[in-house]
Protein backbone atom coordinates (compact mmCIF):
# COMPACT_ATOMS: atom_id res chain seq x y z
CA UNK A 1 0.00 0.00 0.00
CA UNK A 2 0.98 3.67 -0.86
CA UNK A 3 2.32 4.98 2.52
CA UNK A 4 0.07 8.53 2.08
CA UNK A 5 -3.25 6.85 0.53
CA UNK A 6 -4.87 6.47 4.34
CA UNK A 7 -4.43 10.48 4.92
CA UNK A 8 -7.00 12.03 2.28
CA UNK A 9 -9.63 12.47 4.02
CA UNK A 10 -8.56 14.23 7.18
CA UNK A 11 -8.21 17.64 7.06
CA UNK A 12 -4.99 19.77 8.24
CA UNK A 13 -4.75 22.20 10.69
CA UNK A 14 -3.59 24.35 7.91
CA UNK A 15 -6.46 24.76 6.22
CA UNK A 16 -8.51 26.01 9.63
CA UNK A 17 -6.13 29.01 9.16
CA UNK A 18 -4.06 28.12 11.85
CA UNK A 19 -0.41 27.26 11.77
CA UNK A 20 0.44 23.53 12.07
CA UNK A 21 2.61 23.67 15.01
CA UNK A 22 0.27 26.13 17.18
CA UNK A 23 -2.55 23.51 16.02
CA UNK A 24 -1.04 20.23 16.76
CA UNK A 25 2.16 21.36 19.24
CA UNK A 26 3.51 17.63 19.63
CA UNK A 27 3.20 15.09 16.58
CA UNK A 28 2.38 11.19 17.27
CA UNK A 29 5.44 8.83 16.18
CA UNK A 30 2.82 7.69 13.80
CA UNK A 31 2.34 11.59 12.37
CA UNK A 32 6.55 12.14 12.87
CA UNK A 33 6.68 8.92 10.80
CA UNK A 34 4.21 10.04 7.92
CA UNK A 35 6.26 13.79 7.54
CA UNK A 36 9.72 11.63 7.28
CA UNK A 37 8.45 9.91 4.50
CA UNK A 38 6.76 13.12 2.97
CA UNK A 39 10.11 14.76 3.19
CA UNK A 40 12.19 12.00 2.06
CA UNK A 41 10.25 12.58 -1.72
CA UNK A 42 8.90 15.77 -1.70
CA UNK A 43 12.18 17.53 0.21
CA UNK A 44 14.56 16.28 -2.57
CA UNK A 45 12.05 16.24 -5.29
CA UNK A 46 11.05 19.67 -4.88
CA UNK A 47 14.53 21.31 -4.72
CA UNK A 48 15.16 19.42 -7.89
CA UNK A 49 12.30 20.75 -9.09
CA UNK A 50 13.35 24.18 -8.26
CA UNK A 51 16.82 24.08 -10.21
CA UNK A 52 14.90 22.75 -13.30
CA UNK A 53 12.33 25.77 -13.05
CA UNK A 54 15.28 28.22 -12.44
CA UNK A 55 17.13 26.14 -15.85
CA UNK A 56 14.42 26.45 -18.09
CA UNK A 57 12.72 30.24 -17.15
CA UNK A 58 15.08 31.98 -15.59
CA UNK A 59 15.58 35.16 -17.52
CA UNK A 60 13.99 33.23 -20.53
CA UNK A 61 10.30 33.87 -21.22
CA UNK A 62 10.00 31.79 -24.14
CA UNK A 63 13.01 30.25 -25.44
CA UNK A 64 13.70 26.34 -26.13
CA UNK A 65 13.37 25.43 -23.18
CA UNK A 66 9.71 26.08 -22.37
CA UNK A 67 8.34 22.85 -24.14
CA UNK A 68 10.72 20.77 -21.91
CA UNK A 69 9.77 23.02 -18.49
CA UNK A 70 5.93 21.83 -19.25
CA UNK A 71 6.98 18.11 -20.03
CA UNK A 72 8.87 17.84 -16.72
CA UNK A 73 6.75 19.54 -14.61
CA UNK A 74 4.11 17.30 -16.13
CA UNK A 75 6.11 14.60 -15.24
CA UNK A 76 6.31 15.76 -11.61
CA UNK A 77 2.99 16.18 -10.99
CA UNK A 78 1.90 12.68 -12.03
CA UNK A 79 4.78 11.54 -10.32
CA UNK A 80 3.64 13.23 -7.12
CA UNK A 81 -0.07 11.81 -7.79
CA UNK A 82 1.56 8.28 -7.97
CA UNK A 83 2.85 8.94 -4.49
CA UNK A 84 0.19 10.09 -2.91
CA UNK A 85 -2.02 6.79 -4.43
CA UNK A 86 -4.03 8.91 -6.72
CA UNK A 87 -4.03 7.43 -10.39
CA UNK A 88 -4.47 9.76 -13.26
CA UNK A 89 -7.71 10.16 -15.08
CA UNK A 90 -7.93 9.18 -18.59
CA UNK A 91 -9.84 12.53 -19.40
CA UNK A 92 -6.30 14.19 -18.51
CA UNK A 93 -5.04 14.18 -22.21
CA UNK A 94 -6.74 17.19 -23.32
CA UNK A 95 -5.28 19.09 -20.42
CA UNK A 96 -1.87 17.74 -21.24
CA UNK A 97 -2.07 18.21 -24.96
CA UNK A 98 -3.23 21.94 -24.29
CA UNK A 99 -0.49 22.55 -21.69
CA UNK A 100 2.51 21.20 -24.25
CA UNK A 101 0.89 23.09 -26.97
CA UNK A 102 1.04 26.09 -25.42
CA UNK A 103 4.56 25.87 -24.29
CA UNK A 104 5.52 24.92 -27.84
CA UNK A 105 3.72 27.70 -28.63
CA UNK A 106 6.09 30.35 -26.33
CA UNK A 107 8.51 28.54 -28.31
CA UNK A 108 7.56 29.53 -31.56
CA UNK A 109 6.46 32.97 -31.28
CA UNK A 110 7.92 36.32 -30.19
CA UNK A 111 4.72 38.22 -29.50
CA UNK A 112 4.29 39.36 -26.05
CA UNK A 113 1.23 39.42 -25.91
CA UNK A 114 1.02 36.09 -26.67
CA UNK A 115 3.57 35.01 -24.60
CA UNK A 116 1.76 36.91 -21.35
CA UNK A 117 -1.93 35.26 -22.18
CA UNK A 118 -0.09 31.72 -23.18
CA UNK A 119 1.50 31.44 -19.19
CA UNK A 120 -1.66 32.62 -17.99
CA UNK A 121 -3.57 29.77 -19.56
CA UNK A 122 -0.99 27.58 -18.55
CA UNK A 123 -1.65 28.47 -15.09
CA UNK A 124 -5.57 28.16 -15.57
CA UNK A 125 -4.87 25.10 -16.92
CA UNK A 126 -2.50 23.62 -14.53
CA UNK A 127 -4.97 24.19 -11.21
CA UNK A 128 -7.79 22.41 -13.24
CA UNK A 129 -5.72 19.27 -14.25
CA UNK A 130 -4.88 19.23 -10.15
CA UNK A 131 -8.23 19.25 -9.10
CA UNK A 132 -10.06 17.29 -12.32
CA UNK A 133 -7.27 14.50 -10.88
CA UNK A 134 -7.85 14.65 -7.22
CA UNK A 135 -11.19 15.44 -6.95
CA UNK A 136 -14.43 14.13 -8.75
CA UNK A 137 -15.39 17.33 -10.73
CA UNK A 138 -17.69 15.70 -12.83
CA UNK A 139 -20.71 17.54 -11.81
CA UNK A 140 -18.57 20.49 -11.10
CA UNK A 141 -19.19 24.25 -12.57
CA UNK A 142 -16.97 27.63 -12.82
CA UNK A 143 -17.68 28.78 -8.92
CA UNK A 144 -16.72 25.49 -7.55
CA UNK A 145 -13.82 25.38 -9.51
CA UNK A 146 -13.14 29.22 -8.47
CA UNK A 147 -13.71 27.64 -4.67
CA UNK A 148 -11.58 25.05 -5.05
CA UNK A 149 -8.43 26.98 -6.09
CA UNK A 150 -9.22 29.61 -3.89
CA UNK A 151 -9.04 26.69 -0.92
CA UNK A 152 -5.72 25.48 -2.96
CA UNK A 153 -4.01 28.41 -2.60
CA UNK A 154 -4.71 29.38 0.93
CA UNK A 155 -3.91 26.08 2.24
CA UNK A 156 -0.45 26.21 0.55
CA UNK A 157 -0.22 29.82 1.95
CA UNK A 158 -0.74 27.89 5.65
CA UNK A 159 1.47 25.43 5.02
CA UNK A 160 4.41 28.00 4.92
CA UNK A 161 6.06 26.27 8.16
CA UNK A 162 5.75 22.80 6.72
CA UNK A 163 9.51 22.95 4.77
CA UNK A 164 10.72 24.22 7.74
CA UNK A 165 9.50 21.72 10.59
CA UNK A 166 9.88 18.72 8.27
CA UNK A 167 13.56 19.43 8.11
CA UNK A 168 14.08 19.75 11.53
CA UNK A 169 12.49 16.02 12.05
CA UNK A 170 14.48 14.76 9.29
CA UNK A 171 17.89 16.26 10.92
CA UNK A 172 16.79 15.05 14.33
CA UNK A 173 16.11 11.38 12.93
CA UNK A 174 19.57 11.77 11.30
CA UNK A 175 20.97 12.73 14.61
CA UNK A 176 19.87 9.55 16.18
CA UNK A 177 21.02 7.44 13.18
CA UNK A 178 24.48 9.06 13.04
CA UNK A 179 26.23 6.00 13.67
CA UNK A 180 24.92 4.26 10.99
CA UNK A 181 25.37 6.68 8.00
CA UNK A 182 26.70 9.57 9.31
CA UNK A 183 30.10 8.63 7.67
CA UNK A 184 28.39 7.99 4.63
CA UNK A 185 26.85 11.50 4.39
CA UNK A 186 29.81 13.58 5.13
CA UNK A 187 31.49 11.72 2.55
CA UNK A 188 29.08 12.13 -0.37
CA UNK A 189 29.02 16.08 1.38
CA UNK A 190 32.54 16.23 0.96
CA UNK A 191 32.68 14.65 -2.50
CA UNK A 192 30.20 17.27 -3.53
CA UNK A 193 32.33 20.12 -2.07
CA UNK A 194 35.36 19.21 -3.73
CA UNK A 195 33.94 18.26 -7.30
CA UNK A 196 32.46 21.46 -7.89
CA UNK A 197 35.23 23.72 -8.00
CA UNK A 198 37.75 20.58 -9.81
CA UNK A 199 34.68 20.53 -12.50
CA UNK A 200 35.00 24.46 -12.88
CA UNK A 201 38.85 24.42 -13.26
CA UNK A 202 38.79 21.53 -15.64
CA UNK A 203 35.96 23.36 -18.06
CA UNK A 204 38.50 26.09 -18.23
CA UNK A 205 41.17 24.31 -19.35
CA UNK A 206 39.41 22.61 -21.79
CA UNK A 207 38.03 26.29 -22.91
CA UNK A 208 41.03 27.42 -23.20
CA UNK A 209 42.73 24.23 -25.28
CA UNK A 210 39.86 23.99 -27.83
CA UNK A 211 37.91 27.56 -29.10
CA UNK A 212 34.56 25.47 -30.61
CA UNK A 213 34.16 24.42 -26.80
CA UNK A 214 34.45 27.22 -25.57
CA UNK A 215 32.15 28.86 -27.86
CA UNK A 216 29.59 25.97 -27.10
CA UNK A 217 30.28 26.50 -22.94
CA UNK A 218 29.76 30.41 -23.30
CA UNK A 219 25.90 30.31 -25.26
CA UNK A 220 25.20 27.97 -22.83
CA UNK A 221 26.03 29.52 -19.76
CA UNK A 222 28.86 31.74 -19.82
CA UNK A 223 31.34 31.75 -17.08
CA UNK A 224 30.33 35.00 -15.23
CA UNK A 225 26.84 34.27 -15.90
CA UNK A 226 26.03 32.66 -12.58
CA UNK A 227 28.12 34.98 -10.73
CA UNK A 228 26.44 38.22 -11.83
CA UNK A 229 22.87 35.93 -11.37
CA UNK A 230 24.09 34.25 -7.86
CA UNK A 231 21.24 36.15 -6.32
CA UNK A 232 18.48 36.03 -8.27
CA UNK A 233 19.18 32.43 -8.98
CA UNK A 234 18.77 31.56 -5.51
CA UNK A 235 16.15 33.56 -4.76
CA UNK A 236 14.01 31.71 -7.34
CA UNK A 237 15.50 28.20 -6.50
CA UNK A 238 14.00 29.04 -3.19
CA UNK A 239 11.23 30.27 -3.79
CA UNK A 240 9.92 27.70 -6.21
CA UNK A 241 10.87 24.55 -3.88
CA UNK A 242 9.02 26.16 -1.05
CA UNK A 243 5.84 26.36 -2.92
CA UNK A 244 6.09 23.10 -4.16
CA UNK A 245 6.61 21.65 -1.30
CA UNK A 246 3.82 23.71 0.35
CA UNK A 247 1.23 22.77 -2.74
CA UNK A 248 2.58 18.95 -1.63
CA UNK A 249 2.00 19.76 1.69
CA UNK A 250 -1.31 20.77 1.75
CA UNK A 251 -2.25 17.72 -0.55
CA UNK A 252 -1.21 15.29 1.68
CA UNK A 253 -3.80 16.23 4.07
CA UNK A 254 -6.40 17.88 2.13
CA UNK A 255 -10.29 17.72 3.26
CA UNK A 256 -12.43 16.42 0.83
CA UNK A 257 -14.22 18.29 -1.58
CA UNK A 258 -17.95 17.33 -0.61
CA UNK A 259 -20.81 16.66 -2.61
CA UNK A 260 -21.88 19.64 -5.01
CA UNK A 261 -25.34 21.10 -3.82
CA UNK A 262 -28.46 22.34 -5.41
CA UNK A 263 -28.31 26.02 -5.54
CA UNK A 264 -31.12 26.40 -7.73
CA UNK A 265 -33.34 27.56 -4.69
CA UNK A 266 -34.07 30.95 -5.64
CA UNK A 267 -37.93 32.13 -6.84
CA UNK A 268 -38.35 32.06 -10.93
CA UNK A 269 -40.52 35.05 -10.50
CA UNK A 270 -37.54 37.64 -9.29
CA UNK A 271 -35.49 36.16 -12.75
CA UNK A 272 -38.52 36.55 -14.64
CA UNK A 273 -39.50 40.09 -13.73
CA UNK A 274 -36.01 41.60 -14.68
CA UNK A 275 -34.79 39.39 -17.19
CA UNK A 276 -39.05 39.89 -19.21
CA UNK A 277 -38.20 43.75 -19.20
CA UNK A 278 -34.16 43.54 -20.46
CA UNK A 279 -35.83 41.09 -23.14
CA UNK A 280 -38.23 43.68 -24.13
CA UNK A 281 -35.40 46.18 -24.87
CA UNK A 282 -33.18 43.59 -26.45
CA UNK A 283 -35.81 42.35 -28.75
CA UNK A 284 -36.65 46.76 -29.84
CA UNK A 285 -32.77 47.03 -30.35
CA UNK A 286 -32.36 43.98 -32.40
CA UNK A 287 -34.93 44.81 -34.50
CA UNK A 288 -33.25 48.10 -35.57
CA UNK A 289 -30.00 46.16 -36.15
CA UNK A 290 -31.77 44.37 -38.78
CA UNK A 291 -33.58 46.40 -40.09
CA UNK A 292 -31.91 49.49 -40.05
CA UNK A 293 -27.71 48.16 -39.53
CA UNK A 294 -27.58 44.81 -41.55
CA UNK A 295 -30.65 45.04 -44.56
CA UNK A 296 -30.81 48.89 -44.41
CA UNK A 297 -27.61 50.05 -46.76
CA UNK A 298 -25.97 51.00 -43.48
CA UNK A 299 -26.59 54.73 -44.27
CA UNK A 300 -25.37 56.52 -41.42
CA UNK A 301 -27.05 59.58 -40.02
CA UNK A 302 -25.90 63.19 -40.86
CA UNK A 303 -22.20 64.37 -39.43
CA UNK A 304 -21.14 60.61 -38.62
CA UNK A 305 -18.42 59.08 -40.44
CA UNK A 306 -18.35 55.58 -40.29
CA UNK A 307 -15.33 55.05 -37.68
CA UNK A 308 -16.75 57.40 -35.25
CA UNK A 309 -20.17 54.77 -35.75
CA UNK A 310 -18.16 51.98 -35.33
CA UNK A 311 -16.16 53.30 -32.30
CA UNK A 312 -19.41 54.98 -30.63
CA UNK A 313 -20.98 51.60 -30.58
CA UNK A 314 -18.63 48.79 -30.08
CA UNK A 315 -17.85 48.83 -26.23
CA UNK A 316 -20.89 49.16 -25.35
CA UNK A 317 -22.20 46.24 -26.99
CA UNK A 318 -18.94 44.03 -25.87
CA UNK A 319 -19.79 45.02 -22.19
CA UNK A 320 -23.44 44.23 -22.47
CA UNK A 321 -22.89 40.95 -24.53
CA UNK A 322 -20.12 39.93 -21.42
CA UNK A 323 -23.30 41.32 -19.06
CA UNK A 324 -25.59 38.86 -21.00
CA UNK A 325 -24.09 35.83 -20.66
CA UNK A 326 -23.30 36.48 -16.76
CA UNK A 327 -26.88 36.91 -16.02
CA UNK A 328 -28.33 33.85 -17.94
CA UNK A 329 -25.72 31.85 -16.21
CA UNK A 330 -26.77 33.48 -12.85
CA UNK A 331 -30.24 32.75 -13.52
CA UNK A 332 -29.32 28.91 -14.26
CA UNK A 333 -27.26 28.42 -11.73
CA UNK A 334 -29.58 30.01 -8.58
CA UNK A 335 -33.09 29.83 -9.63
CA UNK A 336 -35.76 27.11 -9.98
CA UNK A 337 -36.56 25.78 -13.20
CA UNK A 338 -39.66 27.41 -14.95
CA UNK A 339 -40.78 27.23 -18.98
CA UNK A 340 -41.23 31.04 -18.89
CA UNK A 341 -37.84 31.86 -17.52
CA UNK A 342 -36.54 29.62 -20.18
CA UNK A 343 -38.27 31.38 -23.01
CA UNK A 344 -37.00 34.93 -21.76
CA UNK A 345 -33.61 33.44 -21.16
CA UNK A 346 -33.79 31.66 -24.62
CA UNK A 347 -34.23 35.32 -25.89
CA UNK A 348 -31.99 37.39 -24.26
CA UNK A 349 -29.46 34.76 -25.93
CA UNK A 350 -30.47 34.91 -29.07
CA UNK A 351 -30.56 38.62 -29.06
CA UNK A 352 -26.96 38.59 -27.61
CA UNK A 353 -26.05 36.85 -31.17
CA UNK A 354 -27.63 39.92 -32.56
CA UNK A 355 -25.69 42.17 -30.88
CA UNK A 356 -22.44 40.24 -31.43
CA UNK A 357 -23.13 40.45 -34.99
CA UNK A 358 -23.23 44.05 -35.06
CA UNK A 359 -20.48 44.36 -32.81
CA UNK A 360 -18.43 42.51 -35.32
CA UNK A 361 -19.18 44.69 -38.38
CA UNK A 362 -18.27 47.98 -35.99
CA UNK A 363 -14.98 46.49 -35.33
CA UNK A 364 -14.44 45.64 -38.68
CA UNK A 365 -15.79 48.79 -40.03
CA UNK A 366 -13.05 50.59 -37.76
CA UNK A 367 -10.14 48.24 -38.90
CA UNK A 368 -11.10 49.30 -42.46
CA UNK A 369 -10.73 53.27 -41.53
CA UNK A 370 -7.88 53.02 -38.59
CA UNK A 371 -5.94 49.29 -39.73
CA UNK A 372 -5.44 46.38 -37.67
CA UNK A 373 -3.88 46.12 -34.02
CA UNK A 374 -3.23 43.43 -32.11
CA UNK A 375 -5.87 45.31 -29.43
CA UNK A 376 -9.10 44.81 -32.86
CA UNK A 377 -7.70 40.92 -33.34
CA UNK A 378 -8.44 39.96 -29.68
CA UNK A 379 -11.48 41.33 -29.38
CA UNK A 380 -12.83 40.08 -32.53
CA UNK A 381 -11.55 36.41 -30.98
CA UNK A 382 -13.48 37.57 -27.61
CA UNK A 383 -16.69 37.82 -29.93
CA UNK A 384 -16.18 34.31 -31.50
CA UNK A 385 -15.48 32.96 -27.62
CA UNK A 386 -18.53 34.70 -26.15
CA UNK A 387 -20.75 33.19 -29.37
CA UNK A 388 -19.93 29.93 -28.56
CA UNK A 389 -20.30 30.45 -25.05
CA UNK A 390 -23.45 31.65 -25.91
CA UNK A 391 -24.18 28.09 -27.60
CA UNK A 392 -23.37 25.86 -24.79
CA UNK A 393 -25.90 28.09 -22.21
CA UNK A 394 -28.51 27.69 -24.87
CA UNK A 395 -27.86 24.03 -25.03
CA UNK A 396 -27.64 24.08 -20.95
CA UNK A 397 -31.13 25.86 -20.85
CA UNK A 398 -33.11 22.95 -22.17
CA UNK A 399 -30.50 20.35 -20.85
CA UNK A 400 -30.25 20.53 -17.35
CA UNK A 401 -26.92 18.23 -16.92
CA UNK A 402 -25.14 19.44 -20.51
CA UNK A 403 -21.09 20.12 -19.00
CA UNK A 404 -21.54 23.72 -19.95
CA UNK A 405 -17.97 23.98 -17.86
CA UNK A 406 -15.92 21.44 -19.55
CA UNK A 407 -18.11 22.53 -22.66
CA UNK A 408 -16.57 25.91 -22.52
CA UNK A 409 -13.39 24.81 -21.10
CA UNK A 410 -12.77 22.81 -24.24
CA UNK A 411 -14.28 25.62 -26.61
CA UNK A 412 -11.89 28.60 -24.87
CA UNK A 413 -9.06 26.43 -25.05
CA UNK A 414 -9.05 25.66 -28.72
CA UNK A 415 -9.87 29.31 -30.05
CA UNK A 416 -6.74 30.23 -28.01
CA UNK A 417 -4.67 27.79 -29.06
CA UNK A 418 -5.71 28.78 -32.69
CA UNK A 419 -5.08 32.71 -31.39
CA UNK A 420 -1.57 31.45 -30.04
CA UNK A 421 -0.13 29.72 -33.09
CA UNK A 422 -1.52 32.43 -35.99
CA UNK A 423 0.92 35.06 -35.15
CA UNK A 424 -1.24 37.60 -34.87
CA UNK A 425 1.88 40.47 -35.36
CA UNK A 426 2.45 38.37 -39.06
CA UNK A 427 -1.29 39.07 -39.99
CA UNK A 428 -1.33 42.51 -38.87
CA UNK A 429 2.05 43.00 -40.84
CA UNK A 430 0.04 41.84 -44.01
CA UNK A 431 -2.76 43.88 -44.13
CA UNK A 432 -1.71 46.74 -42.72
CA UNK A 433 1.35 46.82 -45.57
CA UNK A 434 -1.49 45.94 -47.75
CA UNK A 435 -3.28 49.47 -47.39
CA UNK A 436 -0.42 52.12 -46.59
CA UNK A 437 0.37 54.22 -49.37
CA UNK A 438 3.41 54.69 -50.97
CA UNK A 439 5.14 57.59 -49.27
CA UNK A 440 3.82 55.84 -45.66
CA UNK A 441 5.43 53.02 -47.24
CA UNK A 442 8.92 54.55 -47.19
CA UNK A 443 8.47 57.37 -44.77
CA UNK A 444 7.03 57.94 -41.24
CA UNK A 445 3.31 57.64 -40.41
CA UNK A 446 0.85 56.90 -37.83
CA UNK A 447 0.53 52.92 -39.20
CA UNK A 448 4.31 53.24 -39.93
CA UNK A 449 5.06 53.45 -36.85
CA UNK A 450 3.06 51.02 -35.10
CA UNK A 451 4.44 48.40 -37.64
CA UNK A 452 8.45 49.26 -36.09
CA UNK A 453 6.97 47.95 -32.74
CA UNK A 454 5.61 44.86 -33.92
CA UNK A 455 7.65 41.71 -32.85
CA UNK A 456 9.45 39.10 -35.25
CA UNK A 457 7.04 37.41 -35.94
CA UNK A 458 6.50 40.12 -38.52
CA UNK A 459 9.69 39.60 -40.10
CA UNK A 460 8.88 37.07 -42.80
CA UNK A 461 6.21 40.52 -44.31
CA UNK A 462 7.78 43.18 -43.57
CA UNK A 463 11.17 42.07 -44.19
CA UNK A 464 10.61 39.38 -47.35
CA UNK A 465 12.11 40.01 -50.73
CA UNK A 466 9.01 41.59 -52.12
CA UNK A 467 8.22 44.12 -49.21
CA UNK A 468 12.27 45.56 -49.76
CA UNK A 469 12.02 45.75 -53.30
CA UNK A 470 8.80 47.98 -52.77
CA UNK A 471 10.33 49.68 -49.49
CA UNK A 472 13.80 50.77 -51.43
CA UNK A 473 12.23 51.74 -54.62
CA UNK A 474 9.87 54.22 -52.95
CA UNK A 475 12.50 55.32 -51.31
CA UNK A 476 14.21 56.63 -54.38
CA UNK A 477 11.22 58.03 -55.25
CA UNK A 478 10.71 59.98 -52.28
CA UNK A 479 11.00 63.80 -53.05
CA UNK A 480 10.11 66.26 -50.04
CA UNK A 481 13.27 64.83 -48.47
CA UNK A 482 12.04 63.38 -45.28
CA UNK A 483 13.97 60.06 -46.08
CA UNK A 484 17.72 61.88 -45.94
CA UNK A 485 18.23 61.10 -42.59
CA UNK A 486 18.19 57.13 -42.38
CA UNK A 487 17.21 57.17 -39.13
CA UNK A 488 13.50 57.91 -40.01
CA UNK A 489 11.63 54.64 -41.74
CA UNK A 490 9.88 52.93 -39.88
CA UNK A 491 11.22 49.23 -41.14
CA UNK A 492 14.62 50.70 -40.07
CA UNK A 493 13.60 51.18 -36.65
CA UNK A 494 11.52 47.23 -36.91
CA UNK A 495 14.83 45.85 -37.63
CA UNK A 496 16.82 47.69 -34.60
CA UNK A 497 13.96 47.62 -32.16
CA UNK A 498 14.14 43.01 -33.27
CA UNK A 499 17.68 43.27 -33.05
CA UNK A 500 17.60 45.20 -30.08
CA UNK A 501 14.83 42.81 -28.01
CA UNK A 502 17.26 39.64 -29.12
CA UNK A 503 20.17 40.65 -28.09
CA UNK A 504 18.87 41.95 -24.52
CA UNK A 505 17.24 38.15 -24.43
CA UNK A 506 20.34 36.49 -25.26
CA UNK A 507 22.57 38.18 -22.71
CA UNK A 508 19.86 37.90 -20.24
CA UNK A 509 19.04 34.42 -20.22
CA UNK A 510 22.25 32.66 -22.03
CA UNK A 511 21.91 31.92 -26.39
CA UNK A 512 20.98 28.70 -26.18
CA UNK A 513 18.39 28.32 -23.68
CA UNK A 514 16.91 31.45 -25.02
CA UNK A 515 16.84 29.92 -28.91
CA UNK A 516 13.18 30.72 -29.95
CA UNK A 517 12.34 30.03 -33.80
CA UNK A 518 10.64 33.89 -34.32
CA UNK A 519 13.66 35.30 -33.25
CA UNK A 520 16.05 32.91 -35.02
CA UNK A 521 14.15 33.51 -38.14
CA UNK A 522 14.04 37.15 -38.13
CA UNK A 523 17.87 37.58 -37.40
CA UNK A 524 17.74 35.62 -40.75
CA UNK A 525 15.61 38.15 -42.57
CA UNK A 526 17.48 41.09 -41.19
CA UNK A 527 20.48 39.67 -42.62
CA UNK A 528 19.56 39.24 -46.08
CA UNK A 529 17.84 42.73 -46.08
CA UNK A 530 21.47 43.87 -45.07
CA UNK A 531 22.57 42.17 -47.79
CA UNK A 532 20.38 43.47 -50.20
CA UNK A 533 20.38 47.10 -49.43
CA UNK A 534 24.35 46.58 -49.58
Amino acid sequence: MNEYADQYQTATPQETGKPADAAQPKLTPEEKEQRLLHFRFFGIGSLLYAFFYTFCLYKNPSGITYPFFIGGTLCFFFLSLKKFGISAKKSSVFYIASLLLLGISNFCTDDANIIAFNKIGILILSFVLLLHNIYDDSRWELPTYMNNICRLLWGTVCTIGRPFSDLRLYMEKRKLLKEENGSKGKYIFLGILISIPLLLFVILLLASADVVFDSVMNSFFSFNYIPNHFFGICFTILTVSLVSYCISAYLEKRKPAGAVSNKRTGEPALAITVTSALSAVYLLFSGIQIVYLFFGGMELPYHYTYAEYARKGYFQLLFVCVMNLMLVLICLGRFKEHKALKVILTVISLCTYIMIASSAMRMIMYIRCYALTFLRIFVLWSLAVIFLLMTGIIISIYKGHFPLFKYSMVMVTVLYLGLSFSHPDYWIAKYNLGILSVSEKSGRCADGRYLSKLSADAAPILLNAETLETYYQDMEKDEDGRLADREGPWLADYIRSVQSHTEHIEKEGTKIRTFNISRFLAKRYISAASSLQQ
